[in-house]
């Protein structure tokens, strides 16, 4: 009965469509699309806005982090500290200290205010390839643009 129904042209229609049912619901590419979430720890963040205000300088702050330490340059000198970060998103900084360059004109009120905004941030949240420090009212202290994961080195492009 299996036979005859396979050998009427109706019977070939259904047996390919179940056929093509049955190879398009299994996936023979099991790689994901969705890159893996931003972390803290993984990532170098690129300043790009402080108080609001676009960052425009010749060598953007940055500021990077580990378990429990941070470290970066913060428009003139280089900086390091403690900080905690929580999965609800709260964040503190603490110990921070930093080179000792002099630093006149832009980059020091550049870096005046990057230390002073850093040391009102309270909370964290990373979004997409972006992370915003927030002050205890969650207004936008500074914004991050992610630049490339820590301590990984830059892949080589050759011609």
């Amino acid at each position: 009965m299996l036979k005859a129904f396979f050998s009427s042209f109706s019977g070939q229609i259904i047996g390919v469509l179940a056929f093509l049912a049955i190879v398009s619901a299994c996936s023979f590419d099991t790689r994901t699309t969705t890159p893996p979430p931003m972390t803290l720890a993984e990532t170098q963040w690129n300043l790009k806005t402080l108080s609001g205000q676009a960052v425009t300088a010749e060598r953007l702050p940055t500021i990077q982090f580990d378990t429990s330490r941070m470290n970066g340059f913060s428009g003139c000198n280089q900086f390091f500290g403690n900080y905690t970060a929580s999965n609800d998103g709260v964040f503190t900084s603490s110990g921070v200290g930093a080179t000792k360059m002099a630093c006149i004109g832009d980059k020091g009120q550049l870096e005046q205010q990057f230390f002073a905004q850093l040391k009102q941030a309270s909370q964290y949240a990373v979004t997409r390839e972006q992370l915003h420090l927030l002050d205890n009212k969650r207004n936008i202290l500074m914004i991050f643009a992610a630049a490339k994961p820590a301590g990984k080195p830059a892949a080589n492009k050759t011609k």
